[in-house]
Formats: C-alpha cells, sequence, structure tokens
C-alpha cells in the first residue's frame, strides 16, 4: 500500500514537472517538447496497465488544456502511444516515432495547427528523440532516488 501512494505522487509531481517544462521551454519553429508524451510511453513500459491508462489520460488532458485543443485530442493519442508502447519489442523506437505521428493527429484533428505539417513533422523528429531520452533517463533516476522499488 505504501509503495502505491508513493507512486501516486511521483505521478503526480512527473505531471506537474512535466506541464510545466512544456510551457517553458522554447518552441523550436511552433514544435514544443513533447515532455508529457515521453513521460507517458516511459510509465507505459515501467506501470501496470490501469495506471499507465491513468497517467495517460491524465497527461493527455493536461496537453489538451495547455494547448487549447478540443477535449480528448492529445488524451486519445496518448492512450494509443500507450498501447503501442507496450505492445512494441523496442519501446525506445516507439518513443522516437510517436511524437511525428503525434503532428500528424493534431493536423487532421484540428487542421489549423499552424506551419506545414512535413515541416513540422522533420523538427518533430530530432525533438522528440532527444526528448524521449531526457525524459526517460530524469525519470529513471528520480525513480532510483525516491526509492519507488523498495519494499517496506
Amino acid at each position: 500500500m505504501r509503495n502505491s501512494l508513493l507512486v501516486l505522487a511521483f505521478s503526480l509531481v512527473v505531471l506537474c514537472a512535466g506541464a510545466g517544462a512544456e510551457e517553458l521551454l522554447p518552441k523550436i519553429l511552433g514544435v514544443g517538447f513533447p515532455v508529457l508524451l515521453a513521460s507517458t510511453q516511459v510509465f507505459a513500459v515501467r506501470c501496470p496497465l490501469a495506471a499507465a491508462m491513468l497517467f495517460a489520460l491524465a497527461a493527455g488532458g493536461i496537453e489538451d488544456s495547455l494547448s487549447s485543443l478540443p477535449p480528448m485530442t492529445s488524451a486519445s493519442f496518448f492512450l494509443l502511444s500507450m498501447a503501442f508502447a507496450r505492445r512494441a519489442d523496442l519501446p525506445h523506437a516507439a518513443a522516437f516515432l510517436t511524437y511525428p505521428a503525434y503532428q500528424v493527429w493534431l493536423s487532421a484533428w484540428t487542421g489549423g495547427v499552424g506551419g506545414g505539417v512535413f515541416g513540422r513533422i522533420l523538427v518533430a523528429l530530432p525533438v522528440g528523440a532527444v526528448t524521449a531520452f531526457a525524459v526517460g533517463w530524469t525519470i529513471r533516476m528520480a525513480e532510483r532516488r525516491a526509492a519507488l522499488g523498495e519494499q517496506g
């Protein structure tokens, strides 16, 4: 029980820090850093299914509110991304490919995200890869420091 409360508190901290980072980090040609999407994929691989789904819904809802998107636009993609990361044999490759796919998803559902979708995809490839690596490493290090895997 104690460990599940620690995981809940850790998840809330990751959501708040991810939302703050997405707002404060600069946009490169209109493409931001997908901190919440990358953290969703990390939690998808490291948590049970129910916890990963709740985290994906919460992160997607935060992303929708930060970006002024219609409800469930990002949350539905985050759920699909979570399922893809859980099923993929290479979760790092899944993290690399999902941010460009998210740009296509946004252009399909909103129609006016600004800028050409192909230019956004070209920028999203390296930005998504760097963000996925940095977020994954940071969450793993923070989990070790918080001793989430310890029994007690």
